[in-house]
């Protein structure tokens, strides 16, 4: 595999095409960088994170984080959420039936249920996002993407038990700024994104980031049906409206709206389970898959300098619809069907007293409130596997109120050693309401019932960072981190007892260097973390349930570079170490395939102990490089970006696992001095075929969803 991986490396080099800015309508890979290489600006160093509520260097804060900003994205292929996996190691992004599950060091939950939340928080500029539905989606008008890995228990909280990610978007600029694309790839996909800023007034500036992508043709077939399979069509916009009353007052008011439309969701059978494998994106459902759905919110952001102290409030509003079809035994029999109403909606507000910016001891105390319902009106399960009924239908709603107080404080107790220590409480009630019937039917199989759930629980975090020079920064911590607990909405009533928070400490210690004039940036670390009370989800015959499990050991090391070689040439190479190990755990879920390619109920007296976690390779990592060779009037650019990803197992059973795998992508374009600019691109050049999920159903067989194969095309864009 060694071998493998360096012949591919050199491929990349001498491939000669490129990836889509479609999804970030931004300038930035033609003025900022360019700047930068001129400049002999450090190649990553100034990098400004808000990991902890406020604006500081990448390489000055003691947390394991990968920023990427929108230029790297664009040359490596990263156009959306499920894609960030090629750029941070030690994060695989389980895309499954339409709802995207990031893992974060082997931390993440791969529920499909409505009310599901992740384990690894997603935030857009400040506003959590709670949906595993509306988390699907493509990046415009973007400014850089972080991630912080490990618990962010403190100054984030909820939910961010592996970790979070930080989506930053542009903010209105006063000077004009404007950047359109077009694109054409293969099946027939026609793309299409925009971004302009303005000042409008001399305290008020305003921007609009659109995108559309249309696939037209799928990348694969439903033999029963004999229609395409795995197309989608998607339609985003997102604007903001910056308002500076004075020099200490700042306002920005943002909306959003998305609308798709995803064909891609369909399930096949695995080798030698149900009806076999049919064949590379083959799918054999009687019913078409797919999930519509139309989302829309906005915040307002506030904040005020009083010159001793800050305060700033993030209001924000978020509603989300979907209609989903799932053929879950992926056969032409109609055995297991589901068809689901999703409908959820969000309120939450943030409010923070902060430290002036220049302060010796900078300190953060705030309160969170958090409102949101997850309803299924209905899920209808129908199919063979119910007869002589024809199925059955859910009704449910799962209501949370949360509200949680903070406070985090860093101190310098020298020169060079500093000291931070924070802790946050949280309280979480949540109501859920329920019924069963027999489907299209006003007969109820289990009558409605309402059920609480309320937790309390403390999070904290305690590290030392030392300054060994003005290029190395050293640092320890120890954080606690939780994920809330709740019911599963895919669950019959009488059956839903509601599961517990899930529990992470974490270890970790870590550098963060700047060597060779800043030309080469070398950050490390390495964590070990003790996992308890983890949850899990069990699928018996179309229903999804939520439960607690084991406890589980873990640790791992992380390796991130980035150097300038030359002003033109910019190298990236990172790489994860993982190792997981689930603790006793009799009665595990489990499934053995029958001959027949069915799957039993599972073994009662199987124990999990010693299996690794779901999602969690003990070796990933890419390599990358940007080259940018100025020529009259413009400038050629070459880049191209390799993944490679180890064996990672799904289920707790450790039955079915994906491959190793490498994924290659790559661009060649000009860029020319007056803003127009020309590329051609592809991603998955290896053509490698894997699944990005795999379960085993209970009672029924093996069902898995691919991830894409080579897509390749050419982009047209103009900015200034």
């Amino acid at each position: 595999m060694k071998a493998k991986l360096v012949l591919l490396c050199g491929a990349s080099a001498l491939t000669f095409l490129s990836q889509p800015v479609l999804a970030q309508a931004s300038s930035d890979s033609q003025s900022s960088e360019a700047v930068a290489e001129e400049s002999g600006e450090a190649v990553g160093g100034d990098i400004i994170v808000t990991a902890q509520r406020r604006e500081q260097r990448l390489q000055d804060v003691p947390i394991s984080i990968s920023a990427v900003n929108s230029s790297t994205l664009e040359n490596t292929g990263v156009t959306g959420t499920s894609q960030l996996q090629s750029v941070v190691p030690n994060l695989v992004v389980v895309k499954s039936v339409g709802a995207a599950a990031p893992f974060l060091r082997g931390i993440g939950s791969s529920s499909a249920d409505i009310a599901a939340e992740s384990s690894v928080a997603i935030y857009v500029d400040g506003v959590y996002q709670p949906s595993v539905y509306a988390n699907v989606f493509e990046f415009n008008g973007l400014e850089r993407i972080e991630v912080l890995k490990g618990p962010q228990g403190t100054l984030f909280g909820r939910n961010a038990t592996g970790g979070v990610v930080q989506v930053v978007t542009k903010a209105p600029s006063f000077s004009p700024e404007m950047n359109f694309a077009v694109s054409y790839g293969n099946y027939e996909t026609v793309s299409a994104a925009g971004y302009v800023s303005a000042g409008l007034s001399d305290n008020v500036a305003a921007n609009l980031a659109v995108q559309y992508q249309n696939q037209n043709e799928g990348w694969g077939r439903n033999v029963t049906l004999g229609t395409d399979d795995y197309y989608a069509r998607d339609f985003n916009a997102r604007a903001k409206l910056l308002f500076t009353p004075g020099d200490a007052t700042e306002i920005t008011l943002a909306g959003n709206y998305g609308k798709f439309t995803h064909h891609n969701i369909g399930l096949q059978n695995p080798p030698g389970a149900g009806q076999g494998f049919l064949g590379r994106y083959q799918t054999a459902g009687n019913d078409d898959a797919f999930v519509d759905g139309e989302g829309y919110g906005g915040s307002l952001t506030a904040t005020h300098d009083f010159g001793s102290f800050q305060i700033r409030s993030i209001t924000a509003y978020s509603k989300f619809d979907a209609t989903q079809t799932i053929d879950q035994d992926a056969s032409p029999l109609h055995v297991v069907r589901g068809d689901f109403v999703i409908d959820t909606r969000m309120v939450s507000e943030e409010f923070h007293i902060m430290a002036p910016s220049d302060a010796k001891f900078q300190w953060l105390a705030g309160v969170f409130y958090y409102n949101y319902d997850a309803a299924i009106n209905p899920t209808k399960i129908t199919g063979l596997a119910f007869s002589p009924l024809p199925g059955v239908s859910l009704f449910g709603v799962d209501e949370t109120r949360s509200i949680s107080g903070f406070a985090q404080g860093t101190y310098p107790l020298t020169d060079k050693l500093s000291v931070t220590a924070g802790i946050r409480y949280t309280r979480d009630e949540v109501t859920y309401t329920g019924s069963q019937n027999i489907s299209d039917s006003p007969v109820a199989l289990d009558p409605e019932q309402t059920k609480k759930l309320v937790t309390e629980k403390p999070t904290w975090r305690v590290s030392l960072d030392y300054k060994f020079s003005p290029e190395v920064l050293g640092y320890i911590s120890y954080n606690r981190g939780t994920k809330s607990g709740g019911f599963s909405l895919g669950t019959a009533p009488s059956f839903n007892t509601g599961f517990l928070p899930e529990q992470l400490d974490a270890y970790e210690a870590g550098l963060k260097t700047e060597l060779f004039d800043r030309k080469l940036i070398f950050n490390t670390s390495a964590f070990y973390y003790d996992f308890e009370n983890i949850q899990f989800q069990r699928v018996v015959a179309g229903v999804v349930q939520t439960v607690n499990g084991p406890s589980a050991k873990l640790y791992g090391a992380e390796v991130e570079l980035t150097g300038r070689v030359t002003p033109e040439l910019t190298l990236r190479a990172n790489g994860g170490y993982l190792h997981t190990e689930i603790g006793d755990f009799p009665g595990a879920p489990n499934t053995n395939r029958l001959p027949n390619g069915l799957n039993d109920n599972g073994d009662p007296t199987y124990n999990a102990k010693g299996n690794r976690l779901p999602n969690a390779p003990e070796f990933s990592g890419n390599v990358g490089f940007e080259y940018r060779y100025p020529i009259n009037n413009g400038a050629i650019r070459l880049s191209s970006n390799l993944l490679y990803a180890g064996k990672a197992f799904n289920e707790l059973d450790n039955r079915l696992f994906v491959d190793e795998h490498v994924v290659l992508s790559a661009s060649l374009g000009w860029e020319g001095d007056d803003g127009l600019r020309l590329s051609v691109w592809a991603n998955n050049l290896t053509d490698s075929y894997y699944y990005s999920f795999q379960a085993g159903v209970a009672g029924g067989s093996d069902i898995a969803q691919p991830a894409p194969p080579r897509t390749y095309g050419v982009t047209l864009g103009y900015s200034f």
